[in-house]
């Protein structure tokens, strides 16, 4: 094996002139451009994030300044002062890490040299990387060299930490910013790698490179060594794992988990992450990163264009969000933070995620949103909307809490205050269910018209709507106020809202409707409400006793405006 091929592929890619940089064209032309001129300045500051080229502009153009026969501002690579800098023994180019060499003692043995003229090349070079580890006395001791420096001394300042330079370096050098390198940049250089090394490995994998290596084209090429000792073809799972993150199926059925509320299948992929030996704190970071996608697939009408993701993925991932509501993924993204921020004073971090994880899963499992949190607030139980997945397994006993039924002028009851009924009287009971079943049906649709006017941002509608009490017979639906509101009536028997209230109505049953809006002395047909029974019973309580009411916008909406 030689000696190349024993190198780290980001050594062997690394670039030699300025053609060869990815991206960061702000830096790389003005260089160009004062090398071609022979016009430069004696110190230069180069910052930025790790990983995306200042040490290696900094030697590319070390080399320039020096080339005997230069192309276009970039080294030939082929002269006895190229190929001397090229295999590190060129004397003139001097690269000092900082990190090692911070003392003071070290800069005035620098500054000590640099009154010697250089031996081979035009001008000599000092590439101080990591520079803000100088200490101050160092900075003191050099300040003085980067005033007047001999004419044939050039100095390069590199680091990622810009702020910790004192303002008196960053003033006597010219200051140049490298940028993050964008995913579509760093994947095409990866595949000319990829293909001069005949590897194997998919766009997907190489998109996954890309955004693991968060804009730091060294990272995305040593992940790129890493995973090419995969052998056969190199999928995107397979870079997940070599990178010790878990594959999207594994977030998805956890994400599935928590959305559904299946704690079996939640504690058992716990248990499957801790077995493998992966760390915890990551898989929720990267569990808040699927929630993302999930949201964005929920939102957005192009969601390929932003979630990097393979089609069968993103395929998986917009089914699960048709599932749920863009406010249960907000929350769980919301709530995964606050528990990834806990899990840094826990004692036992698994213990702690399970616990958190299922009490997410619980909150948000029905579809309700920090329902818990509300009635430690507040002694009132916040509105309920089941998902597709319980409203199925909903039997008469569990689901008509809130309805309220009405025949003439008789006292309001909720069915679940409903007295039992007297034995001897089983018919009367079983005809009873057809009429529960009805309304609990009515209800269930007046609520989700109530949900569709909240998301076309009609919120004064939705509140002027709520207390009404809804029936239907046939194709005619019937919107019955109380005689005390008088102003919501008015407000709802307006065209316009009746107009909008009898669109989406039909939308939400799927055909034609009528829309009658009266008050209750009027004669009505037996009716159910959205409105909560707590609040029924709060405007009896304040009519009777003539205190003003205000009910809260953000209490109705469950605590989330």
């Amino acid at each position: 094996m030689s000696t190349t091929e024993k190198m780290a592929l980001y050594r062997q890619w690394r670039p030699q002139n300025f053609r060869d940089v990815v991206a960061q064209i702000q830096v790389v032309y003005p260089l160009q451009q004062s090398v071609r001129n022979g016009r430069f300045a004696h110190a230069f500051l180069f910052s930025g994030t790790r990983g995306t080229g200042k040490t290696s502009v900094a030697k590319i153009f070390a080399k320039a300044i020096n080339c005997l026969n230069p192309d276009d501002g970039n080294p030939c690579n082929e002269c006895e002062i190229c190929l001397a800098a090229n295999n590190g023994s060129l004397m003139d180019i001097q690269e000092i890490d900082a990190a090692s060499n911070n003392g003071v003692d070290d800069v005035r043995r620098l500054t000590s040299e640099i009154i010697f003229t250089p031996v081979l090349a035009d001008y000599k070079v000092y590439i101080i990387d990591e520079a803000h580890m100088l200490s101050q006395q160092a900075f003191n001791a050099l300040l003085k060299t980067l005033e007047e420096p001999p004419a044939h001394a050039v100095f390069i300042l590199a680091t990622t930490e810009p702020h910790r330079i004192p303002a008196t370096i960053l003033s006597r050098c010219q200051h140049y910013e490298f940028r993050r390198i964008n995913q579509e940049d760093i994947v095409k250089r990866l595949r000319i790698i990829a293909d001069e090394l005949s590897l194997s490995i998919s766009d997907d994998a190489l998109a996954v490179i890309a955004q693991l290596a968060n804009g730091g084209m060294r990272d995305a090429i040593s992940l790129l060594d890493q995973v090419r000792q995969i052998s056969g073809d190199i999928s995107r799972d397979e870079v997940l794992q070599m990178a010790g993150r878990v594959p999207d199926q594994f977030l998805h059925t956890v994400a599935a988990a928590i959305l559904h509320y299946d704690p079996d299948v939640l504690l058992h992929s716990i248990q499957e992450l801790v077995m493998s030996g992966r760390d915890l704190t990551r898989f929720l970071l990267d569990l808040s990163a699927y929630m993302r996608n999930l949201l964005i697939a929920k939102v957005s009408r192009n969601p390929a264009e932003l979630i990097q993701m393979t089609s069968a993925g993103l395929a998986q991932l917009s089914e699960l969000a048709a599932q749920s509501s863009t406010e249960v993924i907000s929350e769980s993204i919301a709530s995964l933070a606050r528990l990834s921020s806990d899990l840094r004073f826990s004692p036992d971090i698994r213990t702690s995620m399970e616990i958190g994880l299922l009490a997410l899963a619980t909150r948000l499992g029905n579809g309700n949103i920090a329902q818990t949190e509300l009635q430690e607030q507040h002694p009132i139980q916040a509105s309920r909307k089941e998902s597709p997945k319980h409203k199925a397994k909903a039997t008469l006993k569990s689901a008509p809490r809130e309805p309220v039924v009405e025949t003439g002028a008789a006292e309001e009851l909720t069915t679940a205050e409903a007295p039992e009924p007297m034995e001897g009287t089983k018919a009367a009971k079983t005809a009873a269910v057809p009429s529960l079943v009805h309304e609990d049906e009515t209800l269930r649709i007046w609520q989700d018209v109530l949900e569709a006017i909240k998301e076309e941002h009609l919120m004064d509608l939705s509140l002027m709507a709520r207390p009404a009490k809804v029936s239907r017979k046939d194709k005619v639906w019937t919107l019955a106020f109380d005689h005390s509101l008088a102003g919501q009536y008015a407000c709802i028997n307006e065209a316009d809202s009746r107009a909008t209230i009898r669109r989406i109505l039909a939308e939400c049953v799927g055909a034609n409707v009528e829309l009658n809006v009266i008050l209750e002395d009027e004669p009505g047909a037996e009716a159910v409400t959205a409105e909560e029974d707590w609040m029924r019973k709060l405007k009896e309580i304040t009519d009777k006793r003539s205190i003003p009411l205000h009910i809260d916008e953000e209490l109705l909406n469950g605590g989330n405006k």
